[in-house]
């Protein structure tokens, strides 16, 4: 065509300059819905509980959507009237800049699964076809067009949104449910003579992604060595040890937990969806100690602040006299010191930083987005940004007492302080030592309380990151190792960064038996210790974010978990094999406490019965299953593992994998041979200079870095890490490498012989077999 006859671009769209900016801002309004209004919904949308970790709920989040969907294309449409005015070719020239812009990343979030190469050729090739189409868009009217009619789909994409998180936009406010003391004394077969149903308190603890096989010993004992904590609890309980989960998700396994319902896949644990709970059954029959972490049942009203009534001469009777009040204790209040809750403007600038890192993982090429924090380890948080605040501020705060009910304890009126919960984004800030102050504030208010309460805590203990030694030091977070999941030394160096932090747990479930056996208020309390899920080191396996049913060993691993229940009045320990679940937990609890709760619950009541089950039904997001089988598949997995770790060893034996790992903790030679056998480095050397004393300073448990041959290392030839003249790891990955090749390495390291101050590590190579083994160090390059 000649230029005689091709038709010139237009400075100015037909109908005036205000006609032109209203059609360019429907352009830039329809832009912006594909490449980001639309994606970022459609995941928050399917994805709801990102909103109960951050603690947001109601008309803002409704907000939130209208604004992400107008804001961008207001902005961009304003910027182009500020050039209008100075000349109508520079408001094209912003116009079609804003077009090429909003086409580069439409086409990057429609192709972000394609893969050419390194992620510049990936931006390139998007890049070129936004371009291309930013040429068709200015020499033809037919996708000026296009764009324009497409533009009130943002009004449905809001709408979408609105329908999908009803649940967290339009919180139910639930009533309180009327309970009544259904069961006389005489016939609760748990409880002893003289603990009235109306008397008793619950105390539930349910831990994350703790599976029951590494609790558990080749012959099916608890093992006492590594886990005195527990071995203590199932000595006061009853241990059921043919437990399994309901769904290898905590947002499935909880809730359903919570109700006494099977668990449903892809139903948001929000209180619209499960109404009718623990927290909403014992509203106005037990005071309130509630605290979740990655749900949000229990009303916000009813759980923002916890009963602190009682004192230290129940939680010590016969060490601390009681108040000089003739009929009774007086009321004193806990000394704890409790976070100050996030303003509404912090928990939305917290979540509005996270929505960038998501945009960038909807429509940055592969190459960059993996450079980003991850968005499927945690529920918030992932640029980890520090969103805490000071907690020398807070105050206690008083209330009216809880409904009263029929019960022989004295009644004192009660007191409250806010809850120390923590939200899914300060979990991902502070990690598994934010988890530990909300335990361990359960256990202290449950031995001091004065009256029947419901104390419930699930905790991110001992799920990932794996970061506390035994002794409550902590180590630091190791980024996800990007070595694959074939290889036995990663997913055992795994297994191993579990099993610290395990044993960690068990130092707060040892506790929680002493301060309550001490306490008063011990034979009156139904404690329940459970988990939502479990989680597996197979080789080849994912942790529990996919299922391959077909793999059965990793369905023991995620969906067999502990459950210890104590009743109240129990003097003597027990071991059920009755095949049991998640749902048989609220008809206990139910049963024990003697209560009607109004509605049809799917489990049993496990103080009365033996539940007669063929087989155990199980949910994952896109499939189910049932087990059928017993506790003798547990002590199979235990088998499986102990060729890693020693199942019957201590805490110890955690570290000491391997074919040397037995020199683990051992001094290292006096007559020194020095081998150029490579070149060595560790990560963070640094952090062996500041190692603390106190709970949850620092200690180097967790190390990682590489090294390279420089002749080849024997198949039986290993490296040891060493401190202050011990052996404190084994570096596996070392045995077999040819000259001239490098390997990352991680290893898990005894941190009890980490002591405070500075530190200078070594590596040493150890061959042969006992008792014939060759030790050299490996001078630093």
């Amino acid at each position: 065509m000649s230029d005689s006859v091709r038709p010139p671009i237009p400075t100015q769209p037909s109908g005036g300059a205000a006609a032109g900016l209203w059609r360019d801002f429907a352009v830039h309004l329809a832009l912006c819905t594909i490449a980001l209004t639309q994606p970022l919904l459609q995941l928050y949308g399917g994805n709801v509980t990102i909103f109960v970790a951050a603690e947001l709920e109601g008309w803002s989040i409704l907000w939130f959507a209208v604004l992400l969907a107008l804001v961008p294309a207001v902005v961009m449409s304003t910027i182009e009237a500020i050039a209008q005015g100075l000349s109508a070719r520079a408001g094209r020239v912003v116009h079609l800049a804003w077009v090429f812009l909003g086409l580069w990343a439409a086409w990057s979030v429609v192709l972000r699964s394609v893969n050419l190469g390194a992620w510049p050729m990936d931006a390139a090739f998007t890049a070129l076809l936004g371009a291309a189409t930013t040429v068709v868009y200015a020499r033809t009217g037919l996708i000026r067009t296009w764009l324009a009619y497409f533009s009130p789909f943002s009004v449905a994409v809001v709408a979408l949104f609105a329908v999908s998180a009803n649940a967290v936009i339009w919180p139910p406010d639930v009533e309180v449910i009327a309970v009544t003391t259904t069961v006389p004394t005489s016939t609760v077969p748990s409880a002893e003579p003289g603990i009235a149903p109306a008397d008793v308190s619950v105390v539930w603890i349910v831990l994350d992604e703790a599976p029951l096989f590494p609790l558990v010993t080749t012959s099916g004992t608890i093992n006492a060595a590594r886990f005195p904590g527990f071995a203590a609890l199932a000595e006061s309980s009853t241990w059921y040890r043919n437990a399994t989960a309901m769904s290898q998700s905590t947002h499935h396994a909880v809730p359903a937990m919570m109700s006494g319902k099977w668990a449903r896949s892809n139903i948001a644990p929000v209180l619209a969806n499960w109404p009718k709970n623990i927290f909403t059954l014992m509203n106005g029959r037990l005071s309130m100690d509630g605290h979740e972490v990655a749900t949000a049942l229990c009303p916000k009203k009813l759980c923002a602040r916890v009963s602190v009534t009682g004192g230290e001469h129940i939680a010590n009777p016969g060490e601390v006299p009681p108040p000089g009040v003739s009929m009774g204790p007086t009321t004193t209040s806990t000394t704890t010191t409790l976070p100050l809750q996030p303003s509404a403007v912090s928990r939305w600038s917290g979540f509005l930083r996270d929505t960038r890192v998501v945009l960038g993982h909807r429509i940055l090429p592969e190459g960059l987005r993996e450079r980003l924090p991850p968005i499927d380890e945690g529920w918030g948080n992932f640029g980890n940004d520090d969103a805490r605040v000071n907690a020398s501020d807070e105050e206690p705060v008083t209330g009216t007492p809880a409904g009263a009910t029929t019960t022989t304890l004295w009644r004192t009126e009660e007191q409250f302080e806010k809850a120390n919960s923590t939200t899914g984004r300060e979990w991902e800030e502070g990690g598994p030592m934010s988890q530990v102050p909300v335990i361990e504030g359960v256990i202290a208010r449950a031995a001091r309380a004065d009256r029947p309460t419901l104390h419930f805590a699930h905790v991110l203990l001992p799920h990932r990151p794996w970061m506390l030694a035994p002794d409550m030091r902590r180590s630091r977070a190791l980024p996800t190792d990007k070595r694959s999941n074939l290889i036995v030394d990663r997913v055992r160096d795994e297994y191993q960064a579990h099993l610290m932090q395990y044993a960690a747990t068990d130092t707060i479930m040892a506790d929680l038996v002493t301060t309550l056996k001490k306490s008063a208020n011990w034979d009156r309390t139904l404690l329940i210790v459970t988990a939502d899920h479990g989680i597996t080191f197979e080789t080849g396996e994912s942790k529990r974010k996919t299922i391959d049913p077909t793999a059965k060993g990793t369905l023991e691993d995620i969906y067999r978990v502990p459950m210890f229940v104590k009743y109240p009045g129990q003097s003597a320990p027990r071991v059920v094999d009755c095949p049991v679940a998640g749902v048989d937990l609220l008809p206990t609890v139910i049963g024990v406490t003697g209560i009607d709760p109004g509605w049809e619950l799917r489990g049993h009541d496990l103080s009365r019965t033996c539940p007669r089950r063929s087989s155990r039904s199980i949910v994952w997001p896109d499939g189910t299953a049932t087990l059928s089988t017993g506790f003798p598949a547990v002590v199979e997995r235990a088998r499986r593992y102990d060729e890693w770790v020693d199942a019957e060893g201590d805490v110890d034996d955690i570290v000491r994998a391997g074919l040397h790992g037995s020199l683990v903790g051992s001094q290292v030679p006096s007559a020194v041979i020095e081998d150029p056998a490579g070149q060595w480095r560790l990560d963070k050397p640094a952090d062996f200079r500041k190692v603390g004393s106190r709970r949850f300073e620092l200690v180097p448990t967790l190390v990682e870095g590489s090294f390279t041959a420089s002749r080849d290392i024997a198949a039986d030839e290993e490296g040891l890490l060493v401190v202050d003249g011990h052996f404190v790891g084994a570096v596996s990955e070392l045995a077999g490498l040819r000259a001239g090749e490098t390997t990352n390495f991680r290893s898990t390291l005894l941190s009890r012989l980490i002591a405070p101050g500075s530190h200078t590590v070594e590596l040493w190579l150890a061959s042969g077999s006992d008792p014939t083994v060759s030790l050299v160090r490996v001078p630093k390059s």
